[in-house]
C-alpha cells in the first residue's frame, strides 16, 4: 500500500454561521466559509488552485465559489454524495497535488439543510427516494420510505446479533449532547440531555428517538489540503494525514447474502494498515452519526471494541472526556450540526492542533485521531490524521 503518511496535511478548516434559517444562499455560506479557512491558514485565496465540493442538488458549485472569491482555478470538481464524501474528495486532493494538477485544494459543503430541502424533514420525494436507493420501488412499498427507516431496519438486526439495548443508543445521545454543551456553536449548546429524559423520549422511527436522528442544519464547511512541504509557509499547525481509505463500497442492500457486513469492515481492515497503526493507537475520533446506532456499528467495523463489548463500552462513558476514546467531541450531527460528516473533520483538525488547550473541551495530549464516513451500509471511507 502507497506510504502517503506525513506527505500531506490540511493546513485551513473554517464554517459558516449555523442556523435553522440561514435566510442566505448557499454560495454565501460558502464563501464565509472558505474565507474562514483561507483566513485560518493564513492563505489569500489566489493560493487556492482547485476546488472541490459534495452536494444532494442543494448547493452552489465550486466554479461559483471561486469566481466569488476573484480566482481562476486550475481545476474544479463537483460530485453528487452524501456521507463519506469528505473522506473521497479529500483523497482526490492527494491525487492532483501529487500528479502536479494542483498545489492547493479547497474542499466544501454547503447547504441550508434545514431552511432549504431537507434530507429527512421533508425534502425527499418518493421519487428521490427511489433514485437515491438503487432499486427503491422494491422496498418503498413495504414501509420503507424514509433514510430512518432504512437505517432503523439495520440497527434492529445488529442490536439483536450484538445485544446493544435501547439504551445503548441513549449512552451515544446522551455523550455528544454533553460534548455540545462545551461547544458554543453547537445547535444543542444549552440544550443537555439526560438518559432519563432519552428513555422518556416517543420512539419516531423503530429504534430511533429524536434524540437519535442527526440534526438539519443551515451552515458550510470548508477544509485545505496541500503538500507537507507548502504547510510550511501557513500560518497554522499543519495536522498531517497518515491513513487514507477514501471510499470502499459494498452492494445494495437487497443483494447481500449477509446482512451483518456493512461497507465500513471492510474500510476498517485497511485502514490502519494505510496509516501503520492500532486501534489502540487513537486519541480521538470522530464517527460518522447520522443516527446514534451507525455509531456503534462503526465501533466494531473500525475494531475499536469487539461486537459482544459495544454496549458495555459505551455505558461506561468511554466516548466521554475521559473515557477511552473521546468521540465527536464538539457534540457531532446528532447536536453540533449536519453537512454530511465535513463538521466532525473539523473538529478532529481542532483537537489534533489543541486549539482547546486549557480547557475542558480539549482531550489532552491526543496526537492520533480517527475519521469515518459513513455514505450507509453500503459505501464508507476513513482518515487517520495526526499532529
Amino acid at each position: 500500500m502507497w506510504d502517503l503518511s506525513g506527505k500531506y496535511a490540511i493546513v485551513g478548516v473554517g464554517e459558516s454561521e449555523r442556523s435553522k434559517n440561514s435566510g442566505t444562499t448557499p454560495l454565501h455560506l460558502a464563501l464565509h466559509a472558505a474565507r474562514n479557512a483561507i483566513n485560518d491558514a493564513g492563505l489569500e485565496a489566489k493560493d487556492i488552485d482547485a476546488f472541490m465540493s459534495f452536494s444532494e442538488h442543494d448547493s452552489c458549485t465550486s466554479h461559483q465559489l471561486s469566481t466569488y472569491l476573484g480566482v481562476r482555478p486550475r481545476y474544479v470538481k463537483d460530485i453528487i454524495g452524501g456521507g463519506s464524501s469528505t473522506e473521497l474528495l479529500i483523497g482526490d486532493a492527494i491525487s492532483l497535488i501529487e500528479s502536479g494538477q494542483a498545489n492547493t485544494v479547497l474542499i466544501f459543503r454547503s447547504m441550508n439543510g434545514r431552511s432549504g430541502m431537507r434530507m429527512g424533514g421533508g425534502g425527499w420525494s418518493t421519487d428521490l427516494l427511489q433514485a437515491g436507493i438503487d432499486g427503491g420501488s422494491f422496498i418503498i412499498p413495504y414501509g420503507m420510505g424514509s433514510p430512518s427507516q432504512w437505517f432503523g431496519m439495520f440497527a434492529t438486526r445488529h442490536m439483536h446479533e450484538a445485544g446493544i439495548t435501547q439504551e445503548h443508543l441513549g449512552h451515544v445521545c446522551v455523550s455528544f449532547y454533553e460534548h455540545a454543551q462545551r461547544n458554543p456553536k453547537a445547535m444543542l449548546h444549552g440544550k443537555p440531555l439526560t438518559m432519563e429524559h432519552y428513555m422518556e423520549t416517543p420512539l419516531l422511527s423503530y429504534p430511533f428517538t429524536k434524540h437519535d436522528f442527526c440534526l438539519e442544519t443551515d451552515e458550510a464547511n470548508a477544509i485545505i489540503v496541500t503538500s507537507a512541504e507548502r504547510a510550511k509557509d501557513c500560518k497554522t499547525k499543519p495536522v498531517y494525514i497518515k491513513g487514507l481509505v477514501s471510499r470502499e463500497m459494498h452492494p445494495n442492500s437487497h443483494y447481500w447474502t449477509d446482512l451483518s457486513q456493512v461497507a465500513a469492515d471492510y474500510v476498517g481492515e485497511r485502514i490502519y494498515e494505510s496509516a501503520g497503526i492500532q486501534p489502540e493507537d487513537l486519541d480521538v475520533a470522530s464517527i460518522y452519526d447520522c443516527y446514534s446506532w451507525v455509531v456503534l456499528r462503526q465501533l466494531e467495523a473500525y475494531k475499536i471494541v469487539p461486537r459482544e463489548e459495544i454496549g458495555e463500552f459505551v455505558a461506561q462513558g468511554n466516548l466521554k472526556m475521559g473515557g477511552k476514546l473521546p468521540t465527536n467531541t464538539a457534540g457531532g450531527m446528532l447536536s453540533e450540526g449536519y453537512t454530511h460528516g465535513m463538521n466532525n473533520v473539523l473538529e478532529i483538525v481542532r483537537q489534533l492542533r489543541h486549539e482547546f488547550k486549557g480547557t475542558d473541551r480539549q482531550v489532552e495530549d491526543c496526537k492520533v485521531g480517527l475519521c469515518t464516513g459513513w455514505l450507509g451500509p453500503d459505501g464508507a471511507g476513513a482518515l487517520i490524521l495526526n499532529n
